[in-house]
């Protein structure tokens, strides 16, 4: 998924320089070393795209999309302590390069600094509006990821189960940032629960194509380590749905997969066998390219709304 370069991307670098700071003190260092070179930066760019798409302007809420990216990253960072992954976004991750307690320390330096760039400007009314939206669904992203690793090894939990931590851990936030952002920017309650709905879709879409890329793209593309999700015993959309789908034969052989053990390069080998043959990964494709198609079909009323509208379909296709 490509994001184009824009003044308004220049102006959130900027303004994430302006909240973290300029590398004076390790905290610095670290927290400029998870931010930078910045990913998609889909999160601010909804936010901001939002409120365009209700007739506000991206400098209204710059700010408070800068402090969304902050609060986004920082759950990154845990969530590679999490999951062990040595790398992001192509390079050595936080805690790869500074070390464990620092990059747990870097993670909340982090989220305080995403907290206070959400509180800084715009009419109170609405800020403390959008900040409830945000934080509820940081909250539910909590409980996502937490969910998560309850069901670690277990392939019998279900696809509504992983479905429903895809709406926690990813949708949740995405919806919000559209959310906010039409709310900052003086949205009447119909629109802005229509942007949520549609960061929603979207971020189902996002979601269900980044559990399909470490079997469809390859690392130095994606910039994660293919091998992470088996590694971690971590059942996957298309997993579930490959296991569903499976013979006996087949099924056996995720179970192994997933009872641990197999080292990681064979266990991914094996389980995308697995998938090709059970058609999941055609399934799984299928399902985000629903998910984008509903989420356009939120913004019907919103003439503003067409990079939007791109941002949809790119989620579903993307291969990065």
């Amino acid at each position: 998924m490509t994001i184009a370069v824009s003044p308004e991307i220049a102006l959130m670098e900027a303004e994430l320089l302006r909240w973290v700071g300029s590398g004076d003190s390790l905290l610095e260092l670290a927290c400029l070393d998870a931010l930078f070179p910045p990913g998609k930066l889909l999160r601010p760019v909804l936010c901001m795209e939002s409120a365009k798409a209700v007739g506000g302007t991206a400098e209204q809420v710059l700010a408070f999309a800068a402090g969304i990216e902050c609060l986004h990253v920082a759950s990154l960072v845990h969530d590679d302590i999490i999951d062990q992954d040595p790398v992001r976004r192509g390079r050595a991750s936080t805690a790869e390069q500074y070390g464990l307690a620092e990059a747990l320390v870097a993670g909340d330096g982090l989220s305080m600094a995403g907290i206070a760039a959400l509180l800084s400007s715009g009419p109170a009314e609405r800020v403390l509006e959008a900040t409830r939206v945000t934080v509820d669904a940081l909250r539910r992203m909590c409980q996502g990821i937490m969910r998560e690793t309850e069901i670690r090894g277990d392939l019998t939990c279900g696809v509504p189960t992983v479905l429903n931590i895809l709406q926690a851990k990813t949708a949740a936030l995405t919806g919000a940032a559209c959310q906010a952002g039409a709310i900052l920017a003086g949205a009447t309650p119909q629109q802005h629960q229509a942007l949520r709905r549609y960061g929603e879709q979207l971020g189902m879409a996002f979601q269900i194509r980044d559990d399909l890329l470490p079997y469809t793209a390859e690392d130095h593309v994606t910039g994660k380590t293919a091998t992470s999700d088996v590694a971690n015993l971590q059942p996957t959309l298309p997993v579930l749905l490959a296991y569903e789908a499976a013979d006996e034969g087949d099924r056996n052989r995720l179970t192994a997969v997933f009872g641990g053990g197999t080292d990681p390069v064979t266990a991914h080998r094996n389980v995308l066998a697995v998938l090709t043959r059970t058609g999941a990964l055609r399934e799984a494709a299928r399902m985000a390219s629903a998910s984008a198609e509903q989420a356009r079909a939120e913004l019907t009323g919103l003439p503003g709304s067409t990079q939007l509208a791109e941002l949809a379909t790119s989620s579903a296709d993307r291969q990065r």
